[in-house]
């Protein structure tokens, strides 16, 4: 915490208690105001970035004035934390305070270490209210689904009617598509919402602890740490929320079976313990595998997969919804821009051609990345407009059958202007094919020679100046 960045207000009405704190505080390196009414506490609040309040509750003859100004602050600001201070007080002022949203009181005469670490855990609690808001604010962010095709559009409607019921889930779809998204949208939609949202990656568990990690273990184990917290298998964490299997496929074959009871009966037993738990879980599954494949090969359950799939969802490819692609450039770009500190990117209608034309094998995680990519790469410069030749290779791509290098160049020209340049080129090969001969050229290309002649005088093309 950098001290001289933090501005304290000094609210009371005698100037010598003022100037007595602000000396403190200021020795400690925190900038400081001083306020001696509560009117003139406001006035300061309101034109200068105060991060905290100290305040006398009795001032100016009037016993309310300090909880008065507590409550402005908190419908004003409600991250400004308010300690309260009194030579008068008692037990029904604290409470008082308190119960006001005060973030502690002191009594007048005080010790200046006490008010010291009161501040400071009061700038750590403000400072931790504040990483959440923001982390809320990303997390509600990025649950949203973005684009207004009518494929997003039916999936989103899906998605509002399942997140009223309490059904299993099943999502497919292919790598980055937004099944995660997808999930967390059923969950924040759902009356689960306050409740955890809990993720168990099966491609990463371990076989040999996989059971360990969804069901927990008992304290008695062997070889195991005995904490009581860290016995909670994620089933049990996301006990009243949800649990989300990404890559359900890759869970071993032995576990799905145990897997299938406890999702039937929402109990299981901890290992190495004979006590059935009790849990209300609502389970979401997620794989980018053929899930009849994935039965015929034996890396599904049968009874397990009909046990997940009350509710299967298949999420779209990006290719399949490429009119959403400018408006997820724009989500990305402004999001990313924030995240980065670089200039938010202006995109040329070429360079949106080639992305909604591309394949997109790596669907929306891919087209993140290279947002960032361009970010990295052209961010510093204010305002700077992404034409098609500035895009990544990858993306160019000139494996892609829909994407030549003649047409990333032409992409980048008007209607007119590509004309033109095919005119030059064509009249251009046409001219040397025939060593130059006006009249052979003009017979094959089918103008008269007096026509050929100001089309290569508009063109600018002149015949002795090529090669043969």
């Amino acid at each position: 915490m950098i001290k001289n960045k933090i501005s304290i207000l000094i609210v009371d009405d005698e100037i010598d208690i003022c100037d007595m704190v602000s000396s403190i505080l200021d020795d400690e390196g925190y900038k400081t105001f001083i306020a001696l009414s509560k009117k003139d506490a406001i006035e300061k609040v309101k034109n200068n970035d105060i991060n905290l309040v100290i305040t006398d509750i009795w001032m100016n003859n009037n016993v309310n004035s300090g909880l008065e100004l507590l409550s402005w602050c908190k419908n004003y600001n409600s991250f400004i934390p308010v300690i309260m201070m009194s030579g008068h007080g008692n037990i029904n002022t604290a409470m008082t305070a308190a119960k006001n949203g005060a973030f502690d009181f002191v009594e007048k005469p005080f010790k200046s270490d006490r008010l010291l670490l009161l501040i400071e855990k009061a700038l750590i609690e403000r400072n931790l209210k504040i990483k959440v808001m923001d982390y809320e604010s990303r997390v509600n962010q990025d649950i949203e689904l973005i684009g207004s095709s009518f494929a997003i559009k039916n999936l989103r409607q899906s998605l509002k009617k399942i997140s009223t019921s309490n059904s299993r889930v099943l999502i497919l779809g292919h790598s980055g598509c937004g099944k995660e998204l997808c999930a967390r949208f059923i969950h924040k939609s759902s009356n689960r919402k306050n409740s955890p949202f809990i993720v168990a990656s099966c491609a990463t568990l371990s076989p040999e602890r996989v059971e360990q990690v969804l069901f927990g273990w008992d304290e008695s184990s062997n070889n195991l740490k005995e904490n009581s917290q860290a016995n909670l298998g994620l089933f049990e964490q996301a006990n009243n929320g949800t649990l989300y299997f990404d890559e359900i496929c890759d869970l071993p074959l032995q576990t799905q079976g145990k897997l299938v009871q406890a999702i039937q009966e929402q109990s299981f037993y901890r290992i190495g313990s004979n006590k059935k738990i009790q849990v209300d879980v609502r389970v979401i599954s997620a794989s980018n595998k053929n899930m009849t494949y994935a039965i015929e090969s034996n890396i599904l359950r049968e009874d397990l997969f009909y046990r997940l799939s009350v509710a299967p969802i298949d999420i779209p490819s990006l290719s399949d919804r490429n009119d959403d692609i400018p408006d997820l450039i724009n989500h990305f770009t402004n999001m990313l821009s924030k995240e980065t500190g670089k200039h938010v990117l202006k995109f040329s209608p070429d360079a949106l051609a080639i992305f909604q034309s591309y394949e997109w094998p790596g669907n929306v995680r891919q087209l993140k990345n290279i947002i960032e990519w361009l970010l990295i790469m052209y961010g510093d410069k204010e305002n700077f407009l992404i034409k098609a030749s500035f895009l990544p290779p990858d993306l160019l791509g000139y494996k892609n059958d829909k994407v030549s290098k003649n047409t990333v160049l032409e992409l980048e020209l008007s209607l007119k202007e590509a004309r033109k340049h095919f005119e030059t080129s064509y009249l251009k090969s046409q001219l040397v094919r025939f060593k130059g001969s006006i009249s052979r050229t003009s017979s094959f290309v089918g103008m008269d020679r007096s026509a050929l002649h100001r089309k290569l005088k508009e063109l600018e093309i002149n015949v002795n100046e090529l090669s043969y």
